[in-house]
């Protein structure tokens, strides 16, 4: 963990994240470029770093891709939080339609 100098909240690098999350780096760095989580910031070389909220957000984003949800719904769905609820209900029955 790393305190940014201008900010007083811990920021991670994308391996401490990956690991918190249990996410691959590179399904991190993928889904950063994507726009389901944005980096709080850079570090000197560019690398990125990521906050709570970050990392509860790709916490989510996995749970919502292990239903079968795509990147695209995902992000969607993350974007508008008052949303959530009804795009997870929409792909739980997907879901039960696909197990009949």
């Amino acid at each position: 963990m790393r305190m940014d100098d201008d900010a007083s909240r811990p920021t991670w690098n994308i391996g401490a994240v990956a690991r918190q999350t249990g996410l691959p780096v590179k399904v991190v760095r993928h889904w950063s470029d994507v726009g389901i989580v944005a980096p709080v910031g850079r570090i000197s070389g560019g690398y990125r770093r990521y906050d709570t909220a970050g990392v509860a957000r790709l916490q989510l984003a996995r749970t919502l891709r292990d239903l079968g949800m795509g990147l695209g719904d995902i992000r969607a769905a993350l974007d508008r939080e008052d949303g959530l609820t009804e795009v997870a209900a929409a792909h739980v029955e997907a879901l039960e339609a696909q197990v009949r």
